[in-house]
């Protein structure tokens, strides 16, 4: 392997030193233009790994037509007498090429760039081609132009061939050219050299003071005294970008939009520091800490009118009626806000379900000690309930009675039905509250609300309570 490399590479040196020999000894201008072209070559061959086949030289013959100076067709055909690396066998490669190539043809391009070589043409082509296999290739080369009718060229040419495989080929090969125009000799003329201008005498300048350094002289400064380093205009005066009134070297807003007044740091007023300046804040008197919306005004994430900082009920369903505390309205205190309450009107400090109906209600009636009359102070409590009671026909509840734990059980038991009925009585009797819609019952102590172990704890548990027994469909 490092010895196929080593001819490689002296072949390349070889044929390199030959066309830089070759096209210094030209003196012959010569260029391409509708000329055709047999060229005979020789190269060597690189085959892919896949195929097993040894590094060996090719040798051919190629046909190219130039259409004008640059743009050519052509068609070349080669043989390679090569060997299976597996088993040693001889192996004839037949190789062909249909191509098109673009020649880089500018007059005296390699004296420009100093090249010590003449009449080299660069050129690139891509075909259609290969061996046992089919596929694309692309070439890079270089002519030497010897004269109208001959030259050299060097060419190394890439294979792309169907079916995954690679080829290299690096070739050699003489040019004979035919019809085409014979260009003229180029004679080569050295220039005149002009004659030096005498150098002019040079001005005295005069001296040009800028005493605070801005680039501006003295004499054109309207603002002699800016700061170091300040950016100025050509009145020497600060630049001021945003026309705010405000120096750019002292702006801390440079790009205040116009008109807007600003302070001295060259920023918006913002006289609520909500971030929000002044000439767009819808809300200019927000308190401090507050978090406002782009228009300056409190957050109200619910949409329900109280801002976020005060709302107790910050996730309101949207268009619900809120209090002030932005909770939804709860008109009869029951617990259950007003758009789910199915029984609106329920009494306030009755206990209500989950649809804020009645379940059941302390009455505010308490006995005297071994007692089951009524107080007159007590009717008012009673009437309410009795009116509630009418305004919701479909209620059934008990009446239920307390004692505290003085006396026996069943004493109490007794004494606890007796209230009872004493407060079903009044409800029927004095405000017409149908009688199946009523019943009595006595709990005696067992149903304490309070420690009967003081005198006002024993006091609140000698009560009545009322509580829903059904509600009629």
């Amino acid at each position: 392997m490092l010895k196929n490399h080593f001819s490689k590479s002296a072949f390349i040196f070889g044929i390199l030193a030959f066309i830089a020999n070759f096209g210094s000894n030209s003196s012959e201008a010569a260029d391409l233009t509708d000329k055709t072209i047999v060229s005979p070559y020789i190269g060597t061959h690189t085959f892919d790994g896949e195929r097993n086949l040894k590094f060996r030289p090719e040798f051919g013959i190629g046909l190219e037509k130039f259409y004008g100076d640059s743009f050519s067709l052509g068609i070349s055909a080669g043989y390679v007498p090569t060997k299976s690396r597996a088993s040693g066998s001889r192996k004839d490669i037949y190789t062909y090429n249909l191509f098109a190539s673009h020649s880089f043809y500018k007059k005296n391009w390699a004296e420009k760039l100093k090249i010590p070589v003449k009449n080299l043409i660069p050129y690139v082509s891509f075909g259609i081609g290969g061996n046992r296999a089919v596929g694309i290739n692309a070439g890079v080369g270089i002519r030497a132009l010897k004269n109208d009718r001959m030259a050299f060229k060097l060419e190394a040419r890439g294979f792309e061939l169907w079916k995954g495989r690679h080829d290299l080929v690096v070739s050699a090969g003489i040019d004979y050219l035919f019809g085409g125009k014979k260009q003229p000799p180029v004679v080569e003329t050295k220039p005149v050299p002009k004659p030096k201008p005498k150098p002019k005498p040079k001005a005295k300048v005069p001296v040009v003071y800028d005493s605070d350094f801005d680039g501006v002289p003295d004499d054109k400064d309207k603002c002699p005294n800016t700061p170091m380093r300040a950016k100025v205009d050509a009145n020497g005066c600060p630049l001021d970008s945003d026309k705010d009134g405000v120096p750019d070297y002292k702006d801390k807003c440079p790009y205040t939009l116009w008109e807007v007044p600003v302070d001295e740091n060259g920023c918006e007023y913002d006289t609520d520091k909500d971030t929000i300046p002044d000439y767009r804040d819808k809300c200019p008197n927000t308190p401090a800490g507050v978090m406002v919306d782009d228009d300056g005004c409190p957050l109200d994430a619910d949409n329900d009118g109280v801002p976020n900082d005060i709302d107790k009920c910050p996730n309101t369903p949207a268009g619900m009626e809120v209090d002030a505390n932005g909770c939804p309205k709860d008109s009869d205190k029951d617990g259950v806000p007003d758009y789910m309450d199915k029984c609106p009107n329920t009494p306030e400090g009755y206990t209500v379900n989950k649809d804020g109906c009645f379940v059941a209600a302390t009455l505010k009636v308490y006995f005297d000690f071994n007692s089951a009359k009524i107080k007159p102070q007590y009717y008012p409590e009673i009437e309410k309930f009795a009116k509630f009671l009418k305004k919701n026909p479909k209620i059934k509840v008990e009446i239920q009675g307390h004692t505290d734990s003085i006396g026996s059980d069943e004493y109490n038991l007794k004494l606890s039905q007796k209230r009872a009925e004493a407060v079903r009585d009044l409800l029927i009797k004095k405000y017409g509250i149908s009688p199946d819609r009523l019943t009595a019952k006595g709990y005696g102590e067992t149903k304490p609300i309070a420690p009967n172990s003081t005198p006002e704890g024993r006091a609140k548990n000698r009560r009545v309570e009322a509580v829903l027994i059904i509600e009629v469909k």
